[in-house]
């Protein structure tokens, strides 16, 4: 997944990456079905503090993992590669691929490190692109740190969750449509868009949840993917009382997406 945006974006303001001690966890802020998400407290060694969010996917064995099939079609291992003039596949690739498919104690575990790999890599695409994400600050064993959106005092509310008035929810609208375009260019649809993975904070909204994220260009269903998503988040801000219509954006993303993708077969063959 390539970006076609500046890599330089600054950190945002107050974020501790080096010189510090052992963080300190603060509470729970979101349990999930796969994902839980804690709240940390990072202390500089020159006194400095600042908040983090550590999302920890649960362990394999009590992780679901239904109906995925469709995200990670293009991270199958199990298909044809050249070998000189010939085709084989690829031995080792077929008996992880079978573990995963028949969901093995193995196979969960692979699907498991899939998916925290997925999100951490969709973060910093996203980020270099200039998409409202929260920037990426490490991938652990069982999850990854990032940037929290709040303050002290608060978690940034849910979308759906938001007391907003007209103007407010048409402002938004604009932010979510701008950050939808933004992972086009960026090659990527979110794949799971929706109030309840929209955060806002301070008037800006923040897209989060990212695991299930899927390129434009390997994986089949990503058009679908991406009607779903505008379909979604449309009749959300309609049902608030917002004129938008799904159609009208879902045509444009898919026009961005073509445009780069041409772009980028052109550069390549220059």
């Amino acid at each position: 997944m390539a970006s076609t945006f500046d890599d330089e974006r600054p950190l945002p303001p107050g974020i501790i990456t080096t010189g510090y001690n052992e963080d300190e966890e603060i509470g729970l802020l979101k349990s999930g079905k796969e994902a839980d998400v804690f709240l940390l407290r990072r202390h500089g060694t020159d006194g400095s503090t600042c908040f983090l969010a550590a999302k920890r996917y649960r362990p394999a064995d009590q992780r679901a993992f239904r109906n995925d099939i469709t995200y990670r079609a293009h991270r199958r291992i199990d298909g044809l590669v050249r070998d000189g003039t010939r085709r084989r596949r690829p031995k080792a690739g077929r008996g992880v691929q079978k573990a995963m498919d028949q969901r093995t104690d193995y196979g969960k575990k692979v699907l498991a490190n899939q998916w925290i790999a997925a999100e951490w890599e969709a973060l910093n695409t996203l980020w270099t692109a200039g998409a409202p994400v929260p920037y990426p600050i490490a991938r652990v064993d069982d999850g990854l740190v990032m940037q929290f959106i709040g303050d002290e005092e608060f978690a940034a509310p849910r979308l759906v969750d938001a007391r907003l008035g007209r103007e407010a929810l048409a402002g938004l609208f604009e932010q979510v449509r701008d950050a939808m375009l933004t992972f086009t260019r960026a090659g990527l649809v979110h794949a799971d868009l929706s109030p309840y993975n929209t955060l806002v904070w301070d008037e800006q909204v923040w897209i989060i949840d990212l695991p299930q994220a899927v390129p434009f260009l390997s994986n089949d269903a990503a058009t679908d993917l991406l009607h779903h998503d505008v379909t979604t988040i449309c009749d959300w801000f309609t049902r608030k009382g917002l004129d938008v219509d799904a159609e009208d954006l879902f045509v444009e993303l898919v026009n961005v997406a073509f445009d780069y993708r041409m772009r980028d077969l052109f550069e390549a063959d220059g």
